[in-house]
């Protein structure tokens, strides 16, 4: 099916989307308040959600595959949490001092994560990583942070080295990188004595979705402790991949690991952890400690949400995922095959990209075949699925054995539809 008959397709299903979003151009830059979600010709707008589905302002279904960025892990309106909320509100929810709720997630969060002996609260997983970092520099006195070309951590510009267009940034930040332990390495030998942290993420997840290579996060985790650096862990999204998160699966002890996304159960929350002697550089008790402010850390929505959240996400669901996430992956690749197309699926645990490439694609690299990528995001929508922008998918544990075949269906479908 030719781009304009895909396009066509979708503009006609989905015209209150199109009114929307020019309104919301005139008090929002491009009728947007954050760049993921962008695609052209316009977005769909949403309207609700409910378990694996969300429906748009014309009334179309979509299973999603995208969970507001990987930040849903149990689906859309999921009762338990919703249920609490509504209970909660009815005594307010932001209060100076400290919470019953936010103790009981503090505690949650300090039983399941082998390295947190205490833990700090922030409202997103940009917060965390600023923190994380100002804790690794106040603990060991240097300057300079380590990460890799194309991580993403967030909208701290410290952090957004390497990233849309951006080098090195003197003083602040070194770039090495993924999957490239020897490159990490050299730049560790080379400015060790300065490296505050090295700052990784398991699975890059911007751009190309791209996992470690087995042993790599290791290596690197032991350079950074031979350096005197710490080894920070951002696992805001690939907590989701054992119980413990990344550093379980992994064989992993890092010094800080920050976390965000789903761990809000859906509301805007951060968090970071260590052991007590990082942690405690934050006790407000000391006259020369590291101050941490927010007005909103820990509060008593976000702490309800987030515990239950963190609570309900118990290793069979993460097998279940896991295995769904296979499924999808196995069907695409034979369909792809079938239809002609050249598509490359990375993929880890419950998360995957879909790239219409012969050949893996490069960590950080850009995306391959970006317009047939775009016409197949916008055919799958016309199919009832929502992915992420760039082929990016996850599963949620609202994910069923119906919804899955549904997404199994819609996306073979859309493959069918930009075949050669």
């Amino acid at each position: 099916m030719a781009l304009n008959s895909i396009e066509e397709t979708y503009r006609s299903r989905t015209p209150k989307s199109a009114a929307l979003l020019q309104r919301a151009n005139q008090s929002l830059p491009g009728g947007l308040t954050r760049n993921f979600g962008y695609f052209r010709p316009y977005p769909v707008v949403q309207q609700r959600g409910n378990g694996p589905y969300l429906w748009d302002v014309d009334g179309n279904r979509y299973v999603d595959l995208n969970y507001n960025g990987l930040s849903l892990i149990h689906g859309h309106a999921y009762k338990p949490i919703a249920q609490a909320l509504a209970k909660a509100t009815e005594d307010g929810w932001a209060w100076l001092g400290t919470n019953l709720p936010q103790i009981e997630f503090a505690e949650a969060l300090c039983k399941r994560i082998a390295i947190f002996d205490k833990v700090l609260f922030t409202n997103s997983g940009t917060e965390a990583s600023m923190l994380a970092v100002k804790m690794a520099r106040g603990f060991t006195k240097r300057q300079l942070i380590l990460k890799a070309h194309g991580g993403y951590h967030g909208t701290y510009s410290d952090l957004e080295a390497g990233l849309h267009g951006q080098g090195e940034i003197a003083g602040h930040t070194l770039l090495a990188e993924f999957n490239n332990a020897a490159d990490f390495e050299r730049v560790l030998a080379q400015h060790g004595s300065k490296i505050a942290a090295v700052v990784l993420e398991p699975v890059m997840y911007t751009g190309v979705v791209m996992p470690a290579l087995p042993g790599f996060l290791n290596q690197v985790q032991a350079a950074a402790r031979r350096a005197g650096a710490l080894f920070v862990l951002d696992d805001c999204l690939m907590l989701r991949l054992a119980v413990g998160g990344s550093a379980e699966k992994f064989g992993l002890e890092p010094d800080i690991t920050f976390l965000g996304k789903f761990v809000g159960g859906g509301l805007p929350v951060g968090a970071v952890g260590a052991r007590r002697e990082i942690m405690d550089l934050a006790d407000p008790a000391k006259a020369d400690g590291i101050y941490h402010g927010g007005s909103f850390n820990g509060n008593v929505l976000a702490s309800i949400a987030g515990r239950l959240a963190v609570e309900h996400l118990t290793a069979e669901r993460i097998a279940r995922m896991d295995a769904q996430a296979d499924r999808i992956k196995q069907a695409l690749e034979a369909k792809a095959k079938s239809v002609g197309l050249s598509l490359y699926v990375l993929c880890e645990g419950s998360v995957m990209g879909l790239y219409f490439s012969a050949t893996k694609p490069k960590p950080g690299s850009e995306l391959p075949n970006p317009e047939l990528s775009g016409r197949y995001h916008l055919a799958c929508l016309n199919r009832g699925v929502q992915m992420g922008p760039g082929g990016m998918v996850s599963m949620s544990t609202a994910m069923t054995d119906e919804s899955t075949a549904e997404a199994i269906a819609g996306m073979s479908a859309a493959l069918e539809d930009v075949r050669p």
